[in-house]
């Protein structure tokens, strides 16, 4: 049995209106799915500035109170200095080497008279040890928060 040319042709328009709808109602919910995207990256960001913000300010804070228990230590050893330095602090700080230089045994004497040096009296100066300390901590404390955040950064794999 033979269909007339007109009904062929009624069936192709009805089906190209069936895929041109069906076209359409996919390019809605790709544009609905990209706006979604967009607003989800958008709020990511968000929060991802939020972040650095308070890993900053915390950052900042606890540096700043390393600083003041150094100075605080700082100042307990200079009023103590003026009465008895034992009394504050050990004998021994726990950042002070023990013996400053080497003891040369008897039989070793120096080449020439001219390069034996008259030691200089060590001088512990207890706030540069605190300066370098502090700053040592604030760098340990960068290189973590930066590789923190540059593996908050990077996708797992």
């Amino acid at each position: 049995m033979r269909e007339c040319p007109r009904c062929l042709h009624m069936r192709d328009d009805a089906s190209k209106a069936r895929l041109l709808e069906a076209l359409r109602h996919s390019q809605t919910r790709a544009r609905e799915a990209e706006h979604v995207a967009k607003q989800a990256c958008a709020e990511k960001d968000h929060v991802v500035k939020l972040v650095f913000r308070q890993a900053s300010q915390l950052f900042a804070y606890k540096q700043w109170l390393q600083l003041l228990q150094l100075e605080n230590m700082y100042f307990q050893f200079k009023n103590a200095k003026a009465q008895t330095s034992s009394a504050v602090f050990p004998v021994m700080l726990p950042w002070t080497p023990l013996r400053t230089r080497k003891m040369r045994k008897s039989w070793q004497k120096p080449s020439s008279r001219k390069r034996a040096r008259r030691p200089r009296p060590q001088i512990h100066d207890v706030g540069r040890y605190a300066v370098v300390f502090a700053l040592g901590l604030g760098l340990v404390g960068a290189g973590l928060l930066l590789g923190w955040t540059i593996g908050w950064l990077l996708p797992t794999w």
